[in-house]
């Protein structure tokens, strides 16, 4: 009985893993943790940004809609009031604001950093030039709305638009760059209210393909990719259902 009992006592200490077949085990674990958990992030991040981007996008056209059963049609909407250059916070207060639960804060545009897709400074944007403001909603999204608005005098009373930046993550808050957490959306009177993909003084929208979003041409360099300025981002997004695609400059 005691030779059983010692046979058996062995048997059992047998079963197990050695500390070097441990030792293997975790570090293949390790290779697949840290091939697989950036993959993971990158599409967490991704999707998270399509839906807030998305939820926000239909917040703001609800709020338009409810604006336009008090003040008329938006193609009747008049942004400019005072000539050519009119006041944008003006348009957004009277015609936006107050169907939006937000606050609002002044502000000036020099003193906001954002960057292009590839990671390069936006230096040239002029809706950051002057006395701007700033409106945060519930959500914790920014809107960043201009002081002056811009038409083309050849269809003046026909189309114009107050374009505004959505930062999804606030100002204050990295990357702060286009097509990430950064978006250039406008408020058009012939179109509604639309993810931008037009070039400067387009203001009568102009169609164009998922290619030409992706890749131009754009006048200004607008276009979603690395080379581009990535003010057609957001457009490209929605043209793709509301999802980040394979070829999304990420």
């Amino acid at each position: 009985m005691e030779r059983q009992n010692l046979i058996s006592s062995k048997r059992k200490v047998q079963v197990g893993f050695t500390l070097a077949e441990v030792l293997i085990t975790l570090g293949i674990i390790g290779v697949v943790a840290a091939m697989t958990i950036p993959t993971l992030m990158t599409n967490y991040q991704k999707k998270f940004t399509a839906t807030q981007l998305k939820k926000t996008y239909a917040t703001i056209s609800n709020a338009v809609r409810l604006s336009e059963e008090e003040n008329g049609e938006l193609s009747g909407w008049q942004f400019e009031e005072n000539g050519p250059l009119s006041s944008g916070i003006q348009a957004f207060d009277n015609y936006l604001a107050p169907y939006l639960k937000v606050t609002k804060k002044v502000v000036y545009g020099s003193n906001f950093t954002y960057y292009r897709p590839n990671g390069q400074r936006e230096t040239n944007l002029a809706i950051l030039v002057g006395t701007s403001a700033l409106y945060t909603m519930l959500s914790g999204v920014e809107l960043f709305v201009p002081r002056d608005i811009g038409s083309n005098p050849q269809i003046i009373g026909k189309a114009q638009a107050l374009c505004m930046i959505i930062d999804l993550n606030g100002h204050n808050t990295k990357p702060n760059r286009f097509g990430r957490d950064t978006f250039f959306v406008c408020l058009n009177t012939e179109k509604g209210f639309i993810m931008a993909y037009s070039d400067d003084g387009e203001y009568g929208a102009v169609p164009r393909t998922r290619e030409q979003l992706k890749n131009g041409p754009s006048k200004y360099g607008y276009q979603c990719n690395k080379q581009g300025r990535g003010m057609w981002c957001g457009a490209l997004i929605q043209r793709d259902g509301w999802t980040i695609s394979e070829d999304y400059p990420w």
